[in-house]
């Protein structure tokens, strides 16, 4: 029974949907156990009550009949099939159970199927090992496959090109080298949205507009997207469990930049319900929106959860976001010397490889951390060792905007260590206020309030 509730604590809301999709049992205790476990997973409770009065064994039924009925339209599945047919064809070691299963279902298939393009590719494959063999019938019928749908195929790969293309763009634009062409969210749309194209190519196109999206901090252009993307996933046409937990880090960053961190919280402990490559990656995506919603015990638990995973990452991005978020909720937590202590090992350690990659969010959480910490000399030590995080800074906000928060604690040390006066600070608040639009932002306020006490109205009247 606890392997049971294990498993439906498992499962994702949209799995759920696809298993009421496929309900159609008979049995009243099966039902009864299925539309149970359709609304724990669908509605995350967390106690799942099994019924002594049912046979055990009833049980163990559902959860092999959901697992089965998930595994057929699991679009991994059948490309890790795929790829072991592939394998036997180029070492002519094709068994008798894959020709059937291969050429029964290209009699099937349409250019609209998640791996359509692996299916023709492996059908040309395929066809070599036939010919050279004298197999007519099966030559026939692979030969009218790939006549059939050769201009599908062109098409998918020319639309593979064009995403290719448009990725170089946007990783250009990620890193702010140039301007984005804003004719690719028109084209990337157009592959997405068209049903006859091969889902592998959509979920490309898709892939590239969420960037697009993440990288202008703008995801209002991708509500119609998100709809039909939640629809293919519940309907099986992109289900697999990799594909749904991206679906779901995807919109934690959706309600995100809505500001609605409750939603975006949601989906983000959805995301990592499944341990895979990216599994870092949408922590730290969980961990930013749970410090953003003043959660900073569940962001530590989570923090500590995957740490040793951090350590050990290879990708110094995550590595990096994952020690910056941990320096933030340390403090959050009224820890700050812990934090900033945290900081200046990492900081030893890659120095070198800080300013490749996320180096505004590392020094601003490792210096925030110093603030709290009342260490103000070491704030004043470190700008002048890395002049360039001024003005780095001050680089950035020119060409994608936000706000000047390392140049404000910088003023902050200044006026605590005796180097600008107090009315000097009040003039700087407002001037960076005005050319924020008369705005500050919530983690400079804070700073401001920590630091200056009683003295804050001072500034906050110039605001």
């Amino acid at each position: 029974m606890s392997k049971f509730k294990d498993f439906v604590q498992s499962l994702f809301p949209g799995e759920a949907a696809i298993i009421r999709r496929f309900q159609t049992l008979v049995d009243e205790d099966k039902k009864e156990i299925l539309q149970q476990v359709i609304e724990c997973a669908g509605y995350q409770q967390s106690d799942f009550e099994t019924d002594p009065k049912i046979d055990k064994r009833k049980y163990s039924y559902i959860k092999a009949w959901c697992t089965r009925q998930l595994k057929v339209i699991n679009v991994d599945e059948r490309l890790s099939w795929l790829m072991k047919l592939e394998e036997s064809i180029l070492s002519d070691n094709i068994q008798p159970g894959q020709e059937k299963e291969f050429l029964h279902t290209i009699r099937d298939i349409r250019p609209g199927d998640f791996n359509f393009v692996k299916y023709y590719e492996i059908g040309r494959l395929y066809r070599h090992y036939l010919q050279i063999r004298f197999r007519a019938k099966e030559t026939e019928l692979v030969t009218d496959f790939l006549n059939k749908y050769r201009y599908e195929y062109e098409v998918g790969r020319q639309l593979n090109d064009k995403i290719h293309q448009a990725t170089g763009e946007i990783m250009q634009y990620y890193s702010k080298k140039k301007d984005l062409n804003r004719e690719w969210v028109d084209i990337l749309s157009s592959i997405f949205f068209n049903e006859s194209n091969d889902g592998y190519t959509r979920l490309l196109a898709w892939i590239r507009l969420v960037f697009i999206a993440n990288s202008s901090n703008e995801y209002t252009f991708l509500q119609e997207h998100f709809k039909l993307f939640e629809a293919r996933l519940t309907d099986g046409t992109f289900y697999s469990r990799r594909i749904m937990a991206n679906f779901y880090s995807q919109y934690l960053l959706f309600y995100a930049h809505q500001h609605d961190f409750t939603t975006a919280a949601y989906y983000g402990r959805l995301s990592i319900k499944l341990k895979n490559n990216d599994y870092l990656y949408y922590s730290n995506n969980l961990v930013a929106v749970l410090l953003r919603a003043k959660k900073p015990a569940e962001a530590l638990e989570q923090l500590k959860k995957t740490a040793s995973l951090a350590s050990a990452s290879s990708n110094f991005h995550n590595k990096l976001t994952h020690l910056s978020y941990y320096i933030r909720a340390l403090t959050d937590s009224g820890k700050p010397a812990l934090g900033e202590s945290k900081g200046f090992v990492f900081h030893n350690l890659h120095k070198n490889e800080i300013f490749n990659y996320r180096w505004h969010l590392f020094f601003t959480a490792w210096m925030r951390a110093m603030v709290y910490a009342g260490k103000y000399s070491q704030v004043v030590r470190l700008i002048r060792f890395y002049p360039r995080l001024l003005t780095g800074e001050a680089g950035q906000i020119k060409i994608q905007g936000g706000f000047p928060i390392l140049q404000w604690i910088s003023d902050l040390v200044k006026y605590k260590t005796g180097d600008l006066p107090l009315e000097d600070l009040v003039v700087r608040y407002s001037a960076i206020a005005i050319s924020h639009g008369g705005t500050y932002s919530e983690e400079a306020t804070e700073l401001g309030k920590a630091v200056l006490g009683r003295q804050w109205s001072l500034c906050a009247k110039s605001d």
